[in-house]
C-alpha cells in the first residue's frame, strides 16, 4: 500500500492544496498493482465525494478537522495493513510517519516540505520525525537549503517536485466573464491577507502607491483574499490617501478569479516568505507580467528580466520605481508574459510534475514491493 496523509486538499484555494491535489492525480495514475489512500484531515466529505469518480484508483477518506478519528485510522492502518511507503505531507504529520515506522521497519516514509513551515528549527517529535525521515520532498531549492540549515537534514535525501498547474485549469473551456468594471492600469495581488502572514507585502504595494500614481495616474490596486490583517490593509491605504485606488474583492469565485487575472496589467507579490509562488504560475497562464520579491522561491519561479522584475523585499525606492517603469512600458510587460508563458509550458504543468513524482516514487519505493506492483500489472494484463 501507498499511504498518503495530507492536511487540506479539495476544499480551499491555494499553492498547498493544489499541491496536494496534483500529488493525488500522480499517486492515482502511478503505475503498479499498489493499494492506495488518502486520508485527509480537514476536508470534508462534501469535499471529497466529487473528486471519486477523477481518482478512481485512490482510496479518499476527509476527516473535517476531527483530529483523533483522523490519527486512529492512520494508526489502526499501520497495525493492520502492510504500507510500503507513507507520503506525509505536512511537518506536523510527520511524528505519524515515525510512528507508522516504527510498526513496520520495512516502511519508508517521506515528508513534504514547502516553505516557512520547514524554515526553522522543529524541536521535539517533529523534528526528530522529519531528520529521520527516509526521505523529503521540497516544492523549492530554496526550501530545501533552509531546511537543511535548520534542522540538519541530509542534503543527498532530498528530492526537488515544484508545484504545477492543474489539469483541470489547463484544459477547461473558460466561460465567458463580463469585463472589469475598475477601469484604468491594474495591478494585482491574489492571496491571503492573515496576521500570521504579514510577510505577503501586500501592505508595501500601498504604500508604493502615491509615488507610482504620479506618473501613472489611472494605477488601480486589485486585491483578492481576505483574512485577519484585512482591516489593517484597509486603514493603511487610507492614511496613504490611495483608497480610492485600492479594491479589496476579499474571496472570489473561480470565473471572478479569472477575470481579475485576464484584465490585469501586472501581477505583483513581492512576498518575503513564499516557499514557491502558486500565484506566480497562475499569472503566466494569463501572459502578465509579475513583480516579486527576490526572496524565498520566488526566484526560482520568476527569472528576472525575463519574466518579470525581482525587488528587494522592503525596498521603498526600488518596489515604486519597477512598477512605475512596468505600468508605463505596455511592450515590455507584453514579453515579460509571453516569456512567462513559454517557461510556464516547458516547466510547471501537470506532466512535468507526473514525471518527477514518478522518478521519486521509483527511487523510494522498497524493491520488493516494485517488483510485486510490476508483476501483479502484467498478470492483470
Amino acid at each position: 500500500m501507498i499511504l498518503a496523509l495530507q492536511s487540506t486538499t479539495f476544499g480551499v484555494y491555494g499553492g498547498i492544496p493544489t499541491y496536494n491535489r496534483l500529488i493525488c492525480r500522480a499517486l492515482n495514475d502511478f503505475l503498479g498493482a499498489f493499494e492506495k489512500r488518502v486520508l485527509i484531515a480537514t476536508d470534508s466529505l462534501r469535499d471529497v465525494e466529487p473528486r471519486r469518480a477523477e481518482l478512481p484508483y485512490l482510496g479518499l477518506e476527509a476527516f473535517a478537522r476531527k483530529r483523533n478519528p483522523f490519527v486512529f485510522t492512520v494508526l489502526k492502518l499501520g497495525l493492520t495493513k502492510g504500507i510500503d511507503l507513507a507520503l506525509i505531507g505536512h511537518v506536523n504529520y510527520a511524528p505519524l510517519g515515525w510512528m507508522l515506522k516504527q510498526m513496520q521497519p520495512s516502511l519508508r516514509y517521506g515528508v513534504i516540505i514547502y516553505g516557512i513551515d520547514a524554515w526553522q528549527t522543529l524541536g521535539g517529535v517533529r523534528g526528530h520525525a522529519l531528520r529521520n525521515a527516509d526521505f523529503i520532498i521540497s516544492i523549492s531549492d530554496f526550501t530545501a537549503q533552509k531546511a537543511v540549515a535548520a534542522n540538519g537534514l541530509a542534503a543527498g535525501r532530498i528530492h526537488l517536485l515544484p508545484n504545477a498547474l492543474e489539469w483541470t485549469e489547463a484544459t477547461r473551456q473558460n466561460t465567458p466573464v463580463p469585463p472589469s468594471a475598475i477601469k484604468g492600469t491594474m495591478l494585482l495581488s491574489v492571496c491571503r491577507l492573515d496576521e500570521n502572514e504579514r510577510y505577503k507585502g501586500v501592505d508595501k504595494v500601498i504604500e508604493a502607491l502615491p509615488e507610482v500614481a504620479r506618473k501613472v495616474p489611472n494605477v488601480q490596486y486589485l486585491v483578492v483574499g481576505g483574512g485577519t490583517d484585512l482591516e489593517r490593509h484597509k486603514e493603511l491605504a487610507l492614511s496613504c490617501g490611495v483608497s480610492e485606488r485600492v479594491h479589496f474583492l476579499g474571496f472570489v469565485d473561480d470565473d471572478s478569479l479569472r477575470a481579475c487575472y485576464r484584465d490585469c496589467d501586472l501581477f505583483v507579490l513581492p512576498s518575503a516568505g513564499e516557499g514557491f509562488g502558486f500565484v506566480f504560475l497562475e499569472a503566466m497562464k494569463y501572459g502578465k507580467a509579475i513583480v516579486a520579491a527576490n526572496s524565498g522561491g520566488a526566484p526560482e519561479v520568476v527569472v528576472d528580466g525575463l519574466s518579470g522584475r525581482l525587488v528587494e523585499y522592503g525596498d521603498r525606492e526600488q518596489l515604486p520605481q519597477t512598477l512605475t517603469d512596468l505600468c508605463l512600458d505596455a511592450e515590455k510587460r507584453r514579453e515579460m508574459g509571453q516569456a512567462g508563458h513559454t517557461r510556464l509550458v516547458e516547466n510547471y504543468t501537470y506532466e512535468h510534475f507526473k514525471e518527477r513524482f514518478d522518478e521519486i516514487m521509483f527511487r523510494e519505493l522498497p524493491a520488493a514491493s516494485l517488483y510485486r506492483g510490476r508483476r501483479e500489472v502484467l498478470n492483470a494484463a
